[in-house]
Order: structure tokens, then C-alpha cells, then sequence
């Protein structure tokens, strides 16, 4: 099975299993009790962060844990400082999880404004400048398109906001920038930055929020008062000593170089088929959005499965809605929409594996137009 479905999740790293099993073996306990085993539980936690937070260019203080990148979103929109009269700006390229929470509030009467794509699936940037004020409040902007891999402008948008909006908060949603986009938190100059651990070779269940220090932000859940009173509720020790071993074996194995020729070398091969690559400009390196004429991506990822092909069509948490609600922002057709798939690369990636799909989705695709499949 040749896996391009890395977007939505990625096989996990066994050195990241050895790790979880560990702890839930050895090392199972609670890490809030204070007798000797606890306290070293609680110590591997902290010697985990500063894992993470060295890799991914964070102090280990401003690092929190928590379930996934989702719970991380819906704990920035949902409790960063908003006033009565002030607005909140995101994209319409933001995953639903930022998306949708914001709809909910611009339901119960706050300004939303959301920032038009441009046809490269990047922010419009002079759109941003029109909508960013002395009013705003909180700003939110992805920094990786989970549809084309498109790299926004994050550090350039923050200097925007630091002029027009002083007193905003920045956040974006790094679930496929973290350690793949090539910049260190701390260079974006962001407020608040999610991610997911499960897109870095470890287990489905953690993620981390980014909170710079000196920014206040509501505590997301109250009780007993762990990750510092800003998350309360048992650590995951497992999961958070998985995603620390992912972090260093993806960074041991990651050639973002190499990755990238891979990406690009897919994209000629689709062009020269008379596919169209979506989404032009900066890219990760790790997603390929393909618009496959006169297939509809449905009939054609299925017909590539049943030959040993993962692909997606799209984010794989939207994936019971129909239509696409960035590449519709970026002004696709709905035919367009209908035919696109999404390839997805991974640090295990290989170059032949990539081409070899790309000539089973080729001809999946020719012989779902003559008839023979579907």
C-alpha cells in the first residue's frame, strides 16, 4: 500500500509506540501525586516539553497540552479576550475547527470578518489591511492550507496587525506548518499556534497551544488546575511521551528539500496529463491539491484504493459535506471542486512509491473516463 494521505493523519513512528507503551507499562503514574512515582511522572512530562518546545522553536512554559489541534482552535475563538464593540478577523481558508466556531459567534451578534483567498489560496493581503482595525480584537489566520499546502504570509500578516490592531492577539492554526513549514514559532511572532501531534508520526489524542508569554487567555477547561491552571485534567502521559519521541525521529528523517522535488516532480507529471495543480505560490512541500478532469474524486480514490493508492479529496473532517469551502474561496468551480484530490507526503515518503501512484491515479482516471471502472 502506497499511503499520500498524510494530510489527515500519518502512520505512527514505532519509536513513538515504544514510548506510549512505556509509559502505560512503567511509568503509568498520575503525575499530580506527590509521592516519588508521580513526581517522576510529572517529570517526564516537563523533560517531554522541552523535547517539543526545542524542536518546534517555543520555551517549554508556553507550551499546553491538550487533545488535538480542534480543542486547541475552539479554545483560542472561544476564550481569547474579545470586546463588545471590537471584531474578529480570520480567513476563508481556515479549517473548520476556526471556521465554524466563528460563524457561531458572528451568530450571536460579534463583528466577524472573514479575509478573502486570493486564486493561489493564499490571504489576501490587502483585503486583511482593509479589515484589520483598531478595533480588532483577535486575529486568526492558518498558516498551512490543509487543502493545497499553500504557506500564508503569517509573519508578514503579524506585522500588519501589530500597526493596524496593537492590542489584537494573532493565532494561527500550525496543524500542517509545525516543523514543515521551516519556520520556528518564535519567528512567526504569533500570540497563540495550535498543532496535532497525530500529523507528526504519533498517536491520535494530543495536541499542544502555543501561548507566548505574557498573552492572557481564559483557562479552556477548570478543575484541578494542571498545565499550569490553563488545561485542567489528568496529562495524557502516554501520548505526550509519544509525541516527543515523533518530534525527534520526524525531524531526524525530514528532508524538506527532498520532500518538496518529490511534490513538484508530481505536480509536472499531473500538468503534463492535462491535470491542474490548485493552489500556485509558496508550498510546504507536503500537499499536492489535483483537479483531475472529467473524474469525480470520490469514484477515483476509491478506484485507486482497490490498486494500493491512499489519497484524500480534501480535509478528511469534512470529508461527510459536500463541496469545498476553500477551494470554492479561491474561486474553483463547483466541477472543479467535484474532481479534485489531495496528495499528501510524509518524511517516509519515497520518490518511486510518489511517481508509481502518480501513474496508478493517471490511469485510474483514464479508465474511469472510457467506462471500465465505476
Amino acid at each position: 500500500m502506497i499511503y499520500l494521505d498524510n494530510a489527515a493523519t500519518t502512520k505512527v513512528f514505532d519509536c513513538a509506540i515504544e514510548a506510549a507503551e512505556a509509559c502505560m507499562r512503567e511509568h503509568f503514574y498520575n503525575p499530580n501525586a506527590t509521592y516519588g512515582s508521580g513526581v517522576s511522572a510529572k517529570s517526564r512530562i516537563e523533560r517531554d516539553r522541552r523535547t517539543i518546545a526545542d524542536a518546534v522553536g517555543a520555551d517549554p512554559s508556553e507550551l499546553v497540552f491538550t487533545s488535538c489541534a480542534t480543542e486547541s482552535n475552539n479554545w483560542v475563538i472561544g476564550c481569547a479576550r474579545k470586546r463588545p464593540n471590537g471584531n474578529v478577523v480570520i480567513s476563508a481558508g481556515e479549517h473548520s475547527s476556526v471556521y465554524e466556531l466563528a460563524i457561531a459567534l458572528r451568530n450571536r451578534g460579534i463583528d466577524v470578518r472573514i479575509v478573502p483567498l486570493t486564486s493561489s489560496g493564499s490571504v489576501d493581503i490587502e483585503a486583511f489591511k482593509r479589515l484589520t482595525d483598531k478595533n480588532t480584537t483577535l486575529v486568526s489566520v492558518i498558516h498551512v492550507s490543509n487543502e493545497t499546502g499553500i504557506v500564508n504570509p503569517v509573519k508578514e500578516l503579524v506585522g500588519i496587525t501589530r500597526k493596524s490592531a496593537p492590542n489584537a492577539i494573532f493565532h494561527s492554526d500550525g496543524v500542517q506548518g509545525l516543523l514543515k513549514a521551516g519556520e520556528p514559532i518564535s519567528s512567526l511572532g504569533v500570540d497563540l499556534y495550535s498543532a496535532s501531534a497525530h500529523k507528526l508520526g504519533a498517536p491520535k489524542g494530543i495536541g499542544l497551544l502555543y501561548i507566548r508569554r505574557g498573552i492572557n487567555i481564559q483557562p479552556f477547561m477548570y478543575g484541578g488546575g494542571q498545565e499550569r491552571g490553563m488545561r485542567s485534567g489528568t496529562q495524557n502521559t502516554p501520548f505526550i511521551s509519544a509525541f516527543a519521541a515523533a518530534v525527534g525521529k520526524f525531524a531526524e528523517l525530514n528532508d524538506s528539500v527532498r520532500i518538496s522535488a518529490i511534490r513538484n516532480e508530481l505536480a509536472e507529471i499531473f500538468t503534463a496529463n492535462d491535470c491542474e495543480v490548485i493552489g500556485c505560490g509558496k508550498n510546504s512541500g507536503y500537499i499536492l491539491s489535483v483537479c483531475v478532469p472529467n473524474v469525480k474524486a470520490e469514484i477515483l480514490q476509491n478506484a485507486v484504493h482497490d490498486k494500493g493508492v491512499v489519497i484524500g479529496k480534501g480535509a478528511a473532517c469534512s470529508g461527510s459535506k459536500r463541496g469545498n469551502r476553500v477551494l470554492s474561496a479561491m474561486g474553483l468551480s463547483q466541477k472543479q471542486i467535484e474532481n479534485c484530490v489531495r496528495i499528501s507526503l510524509f518524511s517516509d515518503t519515497s520518490r518511486d512509491d510518489a511517481v508509481s501512484a502518480a501513474r496508478i491515479i493517471l490511469d485510474c482516471a483514464e479508465a474511469i473516463r472510457s467506462g471500465h471502472v465505476g
